[in-house]
């Protein structure tokens, strides 16, 4: 992607968070960039309210409310993942709210980077997936310190035309019936495919099942067409017929769909792969805490989610937003149940620096051969 095109979708809200920072890594850019459509965003800051958070959440179609009552909206510095926003943070820089994802909380909470939140001043509190704020770092020692605001998943999407799975597990990426026709994505979430297909707890597994998995991984890249960096690599793949089955985020099965391809996405017997994140009140804000509960209240908003559902995406904290949200969309995205969906999950949980370092050696090793 070249840097003015990179700019365009980033101004256009149309750059997810992963495309974020990849295209960062590859033009060579520094993942900390402050930008509020293609400028710097304290120049458009129609308050003092200062926001860490991913591409694509600095727009007013997201925080409509916060917008009408001050004007304008906060001051957006951008990240590219929690782990840079982590260390940037802890180095001193400012925020006022940030937006980690639920197995960061634990971490950031340790090092007394974030402070509770007064949950009855948060209006859609009571209307919160119930899911959500049962997660592992939902909680930390009877405070809530996350607000979750956004989810979505991973799992199988493959071409119901083509393909007929004997059962719905993530087995299907390892069919030798399929070589040459599967796409993997080129991240450790593949080693979870690979961990949940064996039945090994993706997230915590010892050096033993870790050789286990690098052995199924081994044996399924004979197998792998391509590992793909961006989304668009395996849809366009996958509309031709070059390949069948590929593991995706739920936007590919709309985008897909939209198409007029046949596409199903997989709930995996073993359970499809999610993650949540959410918005912290920092330790060292500094804005009113008026300006953050109303930025929050915004967010939270049915029709805040009904955007992030329908131009995104992505599910919503907000039970109510799928009631307003295209009910096509809604079934495409497979969120038409996403109490069901949240039973059949796997959630991305806090992993040690070597559990961490495992999953990543495990991965690069499969790559190099």
């Amino acid at each position: 992607m070249d840097k003015n095109r990179f700019f365009d979708r980033l101004a256009e809200g149309k750059l997810s968070r992963r495309a974020f920072q990849r295209s960062l890594a590859a033009m060579g850019l520094g993942l900390a960039t402050t930008f509020t459509f293609g400028r710097p965003a304290a120049a458009a800051a129609a308050t003092d309210l200062k926001v860490y958070t991913w591409a694509g959440y600095d727009i007013p179609d997201i925080m409509g409310d916060y917008v009408k009552k001050y004007g304008g909206t906060p001051s957006f510095t951008l990240f590219g993942g929690t782990e840079e926003a982590f260390q940037k943070l802890q180095s001193g820089f400012q925020s006022d709210v940030s937006h980690p994802c639920v197995e960061d909380v634990s971490r950031w909470h340790k090092m007394k980077m974030i402070k509770p939140w007064n949950t009855a001043q948060i209006k859609a509190w009571d209307n919160i997936w119930p899911e959500l704020l049962a997660l592992p770092g939902a909680n930390v020692d009877g405070e809530r310190y996350i607000v979750p605001f956004d989810w979505g998943n991973g799992s199988l999407l493959y071409r119901s035309d083509k393909v007929q799975p004997e059962e719905m597990s993530w087995k299907l990426a390892f069919d030798e019936k399929y070589k040459g026709k599967i796409s993997m994505y080129n991240a450790t979430p593949t080693v979870s495919v690979a961990a949940l297909a064996l039945g090994i707890n993706p997230y915590e597994f010892s050096e033993a099942d870790g050789a286990k998995i690098k052995d199924y991984l081994m044996k399924q890249r004979a197998l792998v067409r391509f590992y793909w960096d961006s989304p668009s690599d395996y849809q366009q793949a996958m509309a031709s017929g070059e390949v069948l089955i590929a593991y995706a985020w739920n936007d590919g099965l709309a985008a897909l769909k939209k198409q007029g391809i046949d596409v199903t996405y997989m709930v995996p017997k073993e359970g499809i792969l999610s993650w949540t994140c959410g918005l912290v009140h920092m330790a060292n804000a500094t804005a009113p805490d008026d300006q953050v509960y109303d930025f929050v209240n915004a967010m939270c908003a049915p029709e805040t989610g009904k955007y992030m559902i329908e131009q995104y995406g992505y599910g919503h904290c907000n039970k109510a937003s799928f009631d307003v949200a295209d009910k096509k969309i809604v079934a495409d995205l497979g969120f038409s149940s996403p109490s069901n969906l949240f039973k059949n999950s796997v959630f991305e949980t806090e992993v040690s620096p070597e559990m961490e370092q495992r999953r990543n050696k495990i991965f690069e090793d499969v790559k190099a051969g």
